[in-house]
């Protein structure tokens, strides 16, 4: 076992589901972490935006994706090519790794902040999988399947992985194991094992003045601010199963030092914010969130003062999936799930966004945006029940990745295939004992693409 940093640390004497403040060397170490954030000049991102034409090239895709069709199955791990130097491979499955179990629903997943292992876990069945890439990226190999988080946090349904320093990820956990599936909030978990290291701010079973969040979703991290934002979406036992009643209103507001929430936010009655993201820029006070009942909010810190303030800036979108900015943070791009369409906004005026590209993408879910900022990738699967679901039918029969080129210099996005179908088709994804459709969800680029910490 590796020796734990001050982000892992846990007095001998915690009971089991509860959490001591951090020590004051813990702290002090975690002090001195972000400022060695503040002092490293430009981030990741802000410098793929400053290298244009340099910024490195995706080569392939991982894509996690559900069983389509059959619950008795399981989910599955991608590779999709993505170097057009090699048209053979140029949108096409190049391997997959069955996962062992079925009843995952894998969602949302992340990177080791090493990018030496893929982090997956299942949002209906609380387990974890680790894949190591670093003998080859390729070659994904399953090492650890880890199965007691909700045993040993209390929380359930794991949702956004964010890597953070010190061999440890952050892990939104939706909800509790509890009757109502309440409250949700925060984890560490060991970023080689995925083991349960210890709760980030407060445990499900909670003293009345310990706070915290009611609701969890997103993680959107700007440590050189020593902020960060967490989202709401609803319960587990209310989103993730009929009548799928999005009833989280509110958003948090975290000191990231202290492990503390301290603004809870409301947007509105069912709101259901769900991505959320800052923008790039390492001084930027900015950011967005989108809600499932259509709206989409800035957030801004303009005076400084360390609490953030919410407008909503555009509404009427057509139950919004996710949102991703542009890496010079002049766009915005949000998938309108029930729109079929996927929106470019300019955000230059960052309380008026424009309206300056649409795609139309058959139940446009999760997207990736490349480092350059002229390629945005889009999946179209959600979970297995609601893309199997007649209620919100007629559903996915055109599984697939589609690949939108971008116009940087003023706006519009149009497809690769010219015609509007996929790019990479999982309709028909051949598996180990047949061809059946695949729902993609969730992509990362390959490790060339270098990360940071609160990556997701």
């Amino acid at each position: 076992m590796k020796t734990k940093t001050p982000w892992q640390e846990r007095t001998v004497d915690q009971a089991p589901g509860m959490r001591l403040p951090p020590s004051g060397s813990g702290r002090a170490s975690l002090a001195a972490s972000i400022a060695l954030v503040l002092a490293s000049g430009p981030t990741l991102a802000a410098d793929a935006a400053e290298a244009g034409d340099d910024a490195p090239r995706e080569r392939f895709l991982y894509v996690v994706a559900t069983n389509g069709d059959d619950e008795a199955r399981p989910d599955m791990l991608a590779i999709v090519g993505a170097d057009p130097e090699k048209p053979d491979r140029y949108g096409e499955i190049l391997a997959t790794r069955m996962l062992p179990e079925a009843g995952d629903n894998v969602h949302h997943w992340g990177y080791s902040l090493d990018q030496q292992r893929l982090l997956i876990p299942g949002l209906f069945s609380d387990r974890f999988y680790v894949f190591d890439i670093a003998e080859d990226p390729l070659k994904p190999e399953r090492i650890h399947q880890e199965d007691g988080l909700r045993e040993e946090s209390g929380y359930i349904a794991p949702h956004t992985v964010s890597p953070l320093t010190g061999g440890v990820a952050l892990v939104s956990m939706l909800g509790a194991d509890t009757s109502s599936t309440g409250p949700g909030g925060l984890v560490l978990i060991d970023d080689e094992t995925a083991e349960f290291v210890r709760h980030f701010g407060p445990g499900p079973d909670r003293a009345p003045n310990q706070g915290g969040p009611e609701y969890m979703y997103d993680i959107a991290l700007k440590e050189g601010l020593n902020r960060m934002v967490t989202t709401t979406w609803g319960y587990p036992g209310d989103v993730l199963q009929p009548p799928y009643s999005p009833n989280g209103d509110t958003v948090s507001v975290w000191d990231v030092e202290k492990e503390e929430v301290i603004q809870v936010v409301n947007l509105g009655e069912d709101t259901g914010a769900t991505e959320a993201d800052w923008f790039h820029a390492p001084d930027s006070r900015y950011g967005y969130t989108v809600g499932t009942s259509g709206g989409a909010w800035l957030w801004e810190d303009e005076d400084g003062n360390g609490r953030l303030d919410f407008h909503r800036v555009l509404s009427d979108l057509a139950l919004p999936c996710d949102m991703t900015l542009s890496p010079d943070d002049r766009y915005l791009y949000i998938a309108n799930w029930f729109g079929d369409n996927v929106q470019q906004y300019d955000i230059r005026e960052p309380y008026q966004p424009e309206l300056v590209g649409e795609a139309e993408v058959p139940h446009p879910c999760m997207m990736r945006l490349s480092p350059d900022g002229e390629r945005l990738y889009v999946t179209n699967a959600v979970l297995s029940t609601l893309d199997a679901d007649p209620e919100f039918g007629p559903r996915n029969d055109a599984y697939g990745i589609y690949l939108l080129e971008v116009d940087t210099a003023g706006g519009g996005l149009s497809h690769v295939t010219g015609d509007g179908s996929a790019w990479a088709d999982f309709s028909r994804v051949q598996t180990q004992d047949a061809t059946r459709p695949m729902g993609p969800h969730m992509m990362l680029f390959d490790p060339g693409i270098a990360i940071e910490a609160g990556h997701h």
